[in-house]
């Protein structure tokens, strides 16, 4: 009977307590190097004293300790990845569509900023134009070329060109 039941879910892998533990202790304790990371050039100096110097030194860092939260983040979630959801023990596909669908995410992540920074920097030929190609009413905006510095005034902008 014990073989009839091992046959029927041939396949499917039972992760071990020792294994999801292991791993849940790997978690909480990234999670605490994370929030000690972020905390070090705030609370470093009152809490050790003796390196007052070096953490003043890195006072403004912020990127070197938003590197280091996300570089364990990103060890946070291969973990997930691997033991909580299985992805381990399963077929070279199922690690293909997890890496794939990261690196797709990756993609869509990036081109959605690129989408959404085009504005940021106005570039010359981007300009505004009617949407319709009908004649035009000549006191309208269509003939007014870009405003490369749209907060100054067009006359300051006018006495720069001429000099």
């Amino acid at each position: 009977m014990a073989e009839a039941h091992a046959e029927e879910h041939h396949g499917h892998h039972v992760t071990s307590n020792r294994v999801l533990n292991t791993t849940f202790l790997q978690l909480f304790a990234a999670m605490v190097i994370t929030i000690l990371a972020a905390r070090a050039p705030i609370d470093g100096p009152a809490l050790f004293p003796g390196f007052k110097d070096f953490f003043l030194k890195w006072e403004y860092a912020w990127g070197a300790t938003n590197a280091i939260a996300l570089g364990i983040a990103a060890f946070k979630a291969v973990q997930v990845i691997r033991f909580f959801m299985g992805v381990q023990y399963a077929s070279g596909l199922i690690k293909l569509y997890a890496v794939m669908g990261f690196v797709g995410f990756t993609w869509l992540y990036i081109l959605f900023w690129d989408y959404v920074g085009r504005p940021w920097e106005p570039v010359r030929g981007w300009e505004t134009v009617p949407g319709t190609a009908l004649p035009r009413d000549p006191d309208s905006d269509a003939g007014v070329p870009y405003k490369l510095y749209p907060g100054k005034e067009e006359g300051a902008s006018a006495e720069m060109s001429h000099e």
